[in-house]
């Protein structure tokens, strides 16, 4: 039966490249994974602020929550807790948090998520401020502050900006395989153990979709 892409697809996936770096090379692993995290999330927040600026508006907030580019397969719960003109959020449900935390990998998830929103933030208007104030993997909620975050007129995309779960998992895939490459030039054995692994979690045919977006520009907007 063919691969229905989620987000904890996603997660996992994550979860593998950090536990192979982790296993073959400590804490240079760790930074490599850190950076290979940045990457992938800068690439999204400038592909968001392309579509933003094509079609008119500010890069501004309001008009990067109106672009994101997922949407969520799981149950979420969240609150909006932010005094104007900040927005902060409160979340109590994350597909990626139940992930890291099956695969016994919450040290990865606080590794991951401590970089994920702000590099897509720094990818989108690094003149933005974003904060994070707690997340999940230990205590109640993940508490993010987005500053002036109610701030500019509110944004409506002209176009699809949404990619489906199989695309964010080819760019995980892709950038953290070109990243790792880079840093360890001689380690394909990372890059193998994370296909196996993968394989056998969820059939060759995923690996195959994954493995078919490696010819993708993630820097651009299709």
């Amino acid at each position: 039966m063919s691969t229905v892409f989620t987000e904890k697809v996603h997660a996992y996936l994550i979860g593998l490249f950090y536990r192979n770096l982790k296993e073959a090379h400590g804490q240079r692993g760790v930074e490599c994974f850190i950076k290979c995290t940045q990457k992938m999330a800068e690439q999204r927040g400038a592909r968001m602020a392309l579509r933003v600026l094509r079609d008119g508006y500010e890069l501004n907030f309001k008009a990067y929550a109106a672009y994101g580019e997922w949407t969520s397969s799981f149950p979420r719960r969240s609150e909006e807790v932010g005094q104007y003109p900040d927005k902060e959020t409160k979340s109590y449900l994350c597909a990626w948090r139940d992930t890291f935390a099956e695969m016994d990998l919450v040290e990865c998830g606080m590794v991951y998520c401590k970089e994920i929103d702000r590099s897509i933030v720094r990818g989108y208007n690094p003149d933005l401020v974003f904060q994070l104030k707690s997340y999940l993997h230990n205590s109640p909620c993940c508490d993010m502050v987005f500053k002036d975050g109610l701030v500019g007129e509110d944004a409506t995309p002209k176009s699809e900006t949404k990619k489906p779960w199989d695309y964010h998992c080819g760019h995980v895939y892709k950038t953290y395989r070109e990243n790792i490459l880079d840093i360890f030039p001689q380690d394909q054995n990372v890059l193998d153990q994370v296909d196996a692994q993968f394989t056998q979690a969820f059939g060759a045919e995923a690996l195959e979709t994954v493995k078919g977006y490696l010819c993708t520009d993630f820097n651009r907007i299709g």
